[in-house]
């Protein structure tokens, strides 16, 4: 995670090295946010232009892979979420997460973990029963066009079924055949904020003080990290100045921030 104190301490030294603005943590918070989804959709661009440097033959490959890094950063915001269906629009409609961004896949069960039952033997006896029941998930296929969706529904040959059930993602996620009741929902989520207890939470990333002695100091427990590896601290900071720059109409800040991203 990127620490918002270290953020925010490096933009105030940028921004008051000729004492010609502040900036305040109501100013700062008010950015965080926007910056760090700025970021968060640069990463899939990221993702595009890693494909086409490993179709060039052009990347490192291993853990060097570029591609492998963007999907390692990527997974930050990946969420596994089993849903159920919302009863009183249909049996077979599913609200989306609050948090939702961008789906990754759909898949569904009659059961969403396995069996394990184990026969254990007296001590003297070295073997043992373990029998482990799987219940295989099937993915369903995502559509997007409620025309494709129509088609689907009324055709002879492609009717979905239990064992190749359709998804129509619009406003909410309705699932077909309506015999399905719940679902596995894997998507990136929004980007949030990490908590002083490391917990991945939806509120945006904030730097709180609080008045210690008269004075106020920066609060560790109230504040609230940014969701993004720690080798992003540096886009952040360039990010933000370029925000921040432009709402102090400091010209040096934004263009300083602009023109080292233009240098990488």
């Amino acid at each position: 995670m990127v620490s918002v104190l270290q953020v925010y301490n490096t933009l105030k030294d940028l921004a008051n090295k000729d004492q010609k603005g502040f900036i305040t943590p109501a100013v700062f918070n008010n950015f965080t946010n926007v910056a760090q989804i700025n970021i968060y959709n640069e990463l899939f661009q990221e993702l595009v232009k890693a494909k086409q440097i490993q179709r060039q033959n052009f990347d490192p490959g291993r853990d060097k892979s570029v591609r492998k890094q963007v999907k390692e950063d990527l997974s930050y915001f990946v969420v596994n979420d089993f849903l159920i269906n919302n009863t009183s629009s249909g049996s077979n409609v599913f609200f989306k997460p609050d948090n939702l961004s961008k789906i990754i896949s759909i898949s569904y069960s009659d059961q969403d973990r396995s069996d394990i039952q184990i026969d254990e033997f007296p001590d003297d006896t070295s073997d043992a029963s373990v029998t482990i029941k799987r219940h295989e998930r099937r993915p369903v296929e995502l559509v997007y066009d409620v025309e494709e969706i129509d088609r689907i529904l009324t055709s002879n040959l492609s009717t979905p079924t239990e064992s190749f059930p359709v998804a129509l993602i619009a406003q909410d996620i309705e699932v077909f055949p309506t015999s399905i009741t719940d679902i596995r929902l894997t998507y990136y989520r929004r980007p949030g904020s990490i908590n002083v207890d490391s917990e991945f939470i939806d509120s945006s990333p904030a730097y709180i003080e609080v008045p210690i002695a008269g004075q106020p100091m920066f609060s560790p427990s109230n504040s609230l990290n940014f969701m993004l590896p720690p080798h992003y601290l540096t886009e952040l900071v360039m990010e933000m100045a370029k925000l921040i720059g432009v709402r102090l109409r400091d010209p040096s800040l934004a263009g300083f921030a602009s023109q080292e991203e233009a240098s990488e």
